[in-house]
């Protein structure tokens, strides 16, 4: 897809064979599909605004199965498409989902039909549509699919969307990882990407950039194409857009996108630590990996949460800013520092990360319930409860359950263990984190500094002293 004169989606060319284009998965053979929504709201006969979620983006692979109609749905918004026994129902769900502007997400179980009549209710005639065979198993019935809508927050009006079919074909086959290219399967991925271009233009003909201010932008949203095993990811795109490379700014209200994208490479996101209880599903879709990072650049202190997406050949990362603070200079344009905040560091801050699972809503009680619903977790902070936990949500839509620590990989040849701080220190006085491989004096001279804010305030000291080396490593 590309955009045209207009800002619609139209097909893109495919690269020549000189640039080969990722194979397509067959219709038939995609379980889930994502695309990028926009929320609006419209006034009904009676005066009350109603929902609409409005297709900004598609996935590569929806708009090709879409075939001559992938423009015409971006005219449409979801709610619309949901069987109309239910339709409103869901448009309230999705309402309160949406109410939470924060990164947890959502999941709300509803009807939606099946490609082939999405094709002609967007006008295409029936002989130009194809229906697979052997999909009868999935279906409600001959035209709806009973589908997991997961929606997360990832700018300023722009929702991520995920479809996922929740009715197995082979149930073993669809649950084991190693024949996920058979199709069909829970660990449902991407392996197409059209280029940056075309999504930073349906994104910015969506959505209203907020104003500027001096600080960089609250919400940044990334996508990241994972590499091969000794390969670092790759960052294909970044909203809202960057400070351009090597451009000076300072105040301007822009980022860094090489700096957040650094963030993500720092965290180790291993399906291995999602535990799953016997009969339980995992679909990659509602799975998500949290952290905490704290940074000190741009003139301010950041506290930014995380939440990561591994999908297929794509990882989804999506950060918020809670907390920031302004920054003062020491008297050197390097060293810099905060009112009552030590130097923090760049390196992520691991907080959990988990999978979300949905609730049976109003609409759902002549669905069985599937084997995927979990148990409710205790409340964030509570005894047993997630680190990294949702706030609790209303009939429709999932919280978080099956929470698990998103891990920071070793740097260099380290495996040491991570440590508890020593004494009464409870977590480190800069970042938080309450487990490093090695624990170091801050200036006050208590060991209350994880490795990477020690490491951190050693240089910086070393700069503002005009040492070329860091101080030695504190003796034990």
């Amino acid at each position: 897809m590309t955009l045209d004169r207009d800002n619609k989606l139209v097909p893109l060319q495919i690269p020549s064979s000189s640039q080969p284009f990722p194979r397509v998965q067959p219709l038939g053979g995609v379980r889930c599909y994502w695309a990028l929504l926009v929320p609006t709201y419209n006034a009904d006969a009676s005066g009350q605004n109603r929902l609409e979620l409005k297709f900004a983006y598609l996935d590569p692979v929806l708009s090709t199965h879409l075939g001559a109609q992938n423009i015409a749905l971006t005219d449409h918004g979801v709610i619309e498409f949901i069987h109309e026994a239910e339709r409103e129902q869901a448009r309230k769900d999705l309402a309160s989902a949406i109410q939470n502007d924060d990164l947890q997400g959502s999941v709300t179980r509803m009807r939606l039909p099946r490609l082939s009549r999405v094709r002609t209710m967007l006008g295409a005639q029936p002989q130009e549509v194809s229906r697979p065979p052997g999909l009868e198993k999935v279906m409600e019935n001959a035209e709806y699919l009973v589908i997991d809508l997961v929606l997360n927050w990832v700018a300023d009006g722009l929702l991520l969307a995920f479809f996922h079919a929740i009715k197995d074909r082979d149930p073993q086959a669809n649950n084991d990882p190693q024949r996920k290219h058979e199709g069909w399967s829970n660990y449902c991925g991407a392996g197409t990407m059209f280029p940056e271009e075309v999504l930073q233009q349906a994104v910015a003909s969506n959505v209203v950039l907020p104003a500027r201010t001096r600080y960089p932008p609250t919400r940044v949203f990334q996508l990241q194409a994972t590499g091969g095993p000794h390969q670092p990811p790759s960052l294909l795109f970044s909203w809202p857009p960057p400070r351009p490379p090597n451009a000076p700014g300072h105040g301007d209200g822009m980022y860094d996108a090489e700096e957040y994208a650094e963030l993500m490479r720092g965290v180790d996101m291993d399906p291995s630590m999602l535990t799953t209880k016997p009969g339980e599903v995992r679909t990659n879709c509602t799975t998500r990996f949290g952290a905490e990072h704290s940074i000190r650049t741009e003139g301010v202190y950041r506290h930014v949460n995380s939440v990561f997406i591994p999908y297929g050949s794509l990882v989804f990362a999506c950060y918020q800013t809670k907390k920031t603070i302004e920054l003062r200079p020491t008297g050197t344009t390097e060293a810099w520092s905060a009112p009552q905040q030590p130097s923090p560091a760049t390196s992520p801050v691991v907080a959990g990360g988990g999978e979300w699972r949905p609730q049976q809503s109003e609409f759902d009680n002549n669905y069985p319930p599937s084997s995927q619903f979990g148990r409710d977790y205790p409340p964030p902070g509570a005894p047993g409860g997630p680190g990294y936990g949702a706030p609790g949500y209303g009939p429709g839509y999932g919280r978080m359950n099956d929470a698990a620590p998103a891990q920071p990989r070793p740097t260099g040849s380290s495996s040491r263990p991570l440590v508890r701080p020593p004494g009464d220190v409870e977590k480190c006085r800069g970042c938080g984190t309450r487990e490093s491989p090695e624990w170091r004096k801050g200036e006050n001279g208590v060991k209350d500094l994880c490795n990477a804010c020690g490491l951190k305030l050693a240089r910086a000291v070393a700069k503002r002293e005009g040492r070329q080396k860091p101080r030695k490593k504190d003796k034990t």
